[in-house]
């Protein structure tokens, strides 16, 4: 049975002591639509799925929470299970990032869906199995905008269990005593969720760590379309524009794989499988949801249509692209050739959310015929 909304959600604000004003302000929601459904006076609409999602990572939510929170209202998983994504190649990851040059600094981007960050945990696992002389420092930036400068890099301080961290200045200080007496791993996630200004001293300091020990400093950032952006679009931080970048994709086959083991159980459910797999392509929110209920194909299928993490998606694409263009490329079934930065902006966002995908040839399609087809009768409501 889905846990209470309103107490899950009173429990989540308590937790970190926010105030509803202050989760309104983050979110884009009144005072008063965040303590109706903290009293539970009303609940999210399905248009409004966007600001719960984004409610979660301000309150600093893990995935498996954040899928609770959205479950609780009834609406999808906004993640594939959680920490039973398939395994990157960890070995693969660890050759670019010793390789990376001039520094060891590695961009892990995910599209929309996956855990995000992506799989932190197994990284961090990995990182400690092959570097187990390294000292491994996990940290997740705090989700708010408008966060000061002093509590940002006193947030970090105490994540990182640097002492006397009260400011840049000090963090930086820390940092460069930890180096001196060992080597860093740091992995840092939801860097792009930040405030602006302290994200940029941020990657300033760690740039200068980098220059001043190259061999003792490794550091990992993983995120999304924004931290791509970041790198490909603004092109502002110098940190991103020497960091090597690899995109982690999602493939449905190798993760059902890793799900089963036994192998005969996974033959015995392969029209299932491949029906799946017909309906939402390598989509991997829909593919779990749909694995861990127990329809028929019909029921899959209408679960797909009716899917407000779909809903959501393209009202995201909608509000911000130009419709003629989107209609265009719902029009078309093969979108031209993937490139690290998409430069047409609607096929960008398509991307970043999931909706398209690369292929073996190195095209973008979309996922699925049903997911194309659900664009184009979500746009004939909006008139076109």
């Amino acid at each position: 049975m889905p846990a209470d909304f309103p107490e899950l959600l009173d429990q989540h604000m308590r937790r970190i002591r926010a105030s509803a004003s202050a989760v309104a302000t983050e979110i884009g929601m009144s005072r008063e639509a965040v303590n109706n459904w903290r009293r539970g006076h009303s609940k999210p609409s399905k248009k409004h799925r966007d600001k719960v999602v984004a409610c979660s990572h301000y309150l600093r939510l893990s995935e498996a929470e954040c899928n609770q929170l959205l479950a609780a209202v009834g609406f999808d998983h906004e993640f594939a299970w959680h920490g039973q994504v398939a395994p990157v190649e960890h070995e693969h990851l660890f050759q670019l990032l010793e390789q990376a040059r001039p520094y060891a600094i590695l961009m892990l981007l995910s599209q929309a869906h996956m855990d995000q960050p992506p799989q932190q945990q197994l990284v961090i696992n990995a990182t400690r199995q092959r570097h187990p002389d390294r000292h491994l420092l996990a940290v997740q930036l705090p989700y708010s905008k408008r966060i000061s400068v002093t509590d940002f890099f006193t947030f970090l301080g105490k994540q990182m269990n640097l002492p006397g961290v009260q400011d840049e200045l000090s963090f930086e200080f820390a940092m460069n005593d930890l180096l001196q007496a060992q080597a860093v791993t740091l992995v840092i996630t939801r860097f792009e969720q930040s405030n602006d200004s302290c994200r940029d001293l941020l990657a300033g300091i760690l740039r200068n760590l980098t220059e001043m020990h190259p061999d003792r400093m490794q550091v990992i950032l993983c995120g999304g379309a924004q931290l791509s952006a970041l790198k490909y679009a603004q092109g502002e931080l110098s940190l991103l524009n020497i960091a090597t970048a690899h995109l982690l994709e999602f493939k449905l086959d190798a993760w059902l794989q890793s799900q089963t083991e036994d192998p005969s159980s996974t033959s015995q459910s392969a029209s299932r499988l491949q029906r799946i797999h017909q309906l939402v392509g390598n989509h991997p929110a829909l593919a779990s949801t749909l694995l861990q209920a127990n329809n028929d194909e019909v029921a899959m299928e209408a679960r797909v249509i009716h899917s407000d993490l779909l809903y959501c998606d393209f009202n995201q694409v909608m509000q911000q692209a130009h419709l003629s263009r989107l209609q265009e490329h719902l029009n078309q079934t093969q979108l031209g050739p993937y490139r690290p930065h998409i430069q047409d902006p609607v096929l960008r966002q398509l991307f970043w959310l999931n909706l398209i995908r690369k292929d073996a040839d190195l095209q973008l399609v979309w996922q699925s015929e049903t997911i194309r087809q659900l664009g184009l009768k979500l746009l004939a409501e909006h008139g076109l």
